[in-house]
């Protein structure tokens, strides 16, 4: 358990508008795999020529395709050069306050993932066949990189302290074109947290208090965007599970990251 969010940045380059759908879709479906810390059912899935690793989890697969068309309707509309999408994980922890018999809970952001997605708009048959196979290959590199991270970086995870459900309520947000990564956190500590309903503590009439620790960075940069639902969070009912490693620049079911109990 640790008071900071561990922060992995995630940047394509050169990204035609036809294909940031599957590539969003890719990169979140991959973070969840690692992240999604309840018993699923893994399957694979293809995204311009690549596998991705995906859970069984029907929300989360309509949360990604719900983000995946915001995401597209916010650059097509604006004609941005750059979209900028985050994916932050929480755990639910008392709150100290100084009234006796009084109870509060709060979030804490334990882990972001920020995507940067470049913008490409080739003007030949002959520019955009280099397009597709550059994005096909810095897919791969990202997906790679995910793995990487995911496994490289566990000791900040928090302990789970229950198998029903989800422990760790998550959110998916896009910044606008005017907000910084700072101003994105800072609307998350006061509207956008995620809801706690269907985690670890029933906080039916608890208040909720979201905090976001300091940073500690790798990577290139991404960030944030909207609720899913009224509550503002998608949450997963648990499935089957499986485990194991990955080799490849694909990733495969074997290569979820492992849960850790307390």
């Amino acid at each position: 358990m640790t008071t900071n969010a561990q922060e992995f940045n995630i940047e394509m380059t050169s990204v035609p508008k036809e294909h940031v759908k599957d590539v969003l879709r890719a990169l979140l479906h991959s973070i969840f795999f690692h992240r999604l810390l309840v018993n699923v059912a893994p399957r694979e899935l293809r995204f311009l020529d690549t596998t991705v690793a995906t859970t069984d989890n029907r929300e989360v697969d309509h949360l990604i395709e719900q983000r995946a068309t915001e995401f597209f309707q916010t650059i097509s509309s604006n004609n941005a050069r750059q979209g900028k999408i985050a994916v932050l994980f929480y755990e639910q922890r008392d709150k100290k306050i100084w009234y006796p018999f009084s109870k509060a809970k709060e979030l804490v952001c334990w882990e972001r993932w920020a995507i940067t997605i470049n913008l490409a708009q080739p003007q030949s048959d002959l520019e955009r066949q280099r397009s597709l196979r550059s994005v096909e290959h810095q897919l791969s590199q990202c997906l790679l990189d995910i793995l990487r991270c995911a496994n490289d970086h566990k000791e900040h995870i928090p302990s789970i302290k229950t198998i029903e459900g989800n422990p760790f309520p998550y959110h998916v947000t896009i910044l606008t074109q005017s907000e910084s990564w700072g101003a994105m956190i800072r609307r998350l500590l006061v509207t956008d947290a995620p809801a706690t309903a269907g985690t670890e503590t029933d906080t039916t009439n608890a208040p909720i208090s979201p905090t976001i620790g300091p940073s500690q960075q790798r990577g290139g940069g991404g960030g944030g965007a909207t609720n899913f639902g009224g509550d503002g969070m998608a949450r997963p009912v648990p499935g089957s599970s499986n485990s194991g490693g990955n080799t490849s620049g694909h990733q495969s079911p074997s290569s979820r990251s492992p849960r850790r109990f307390e």
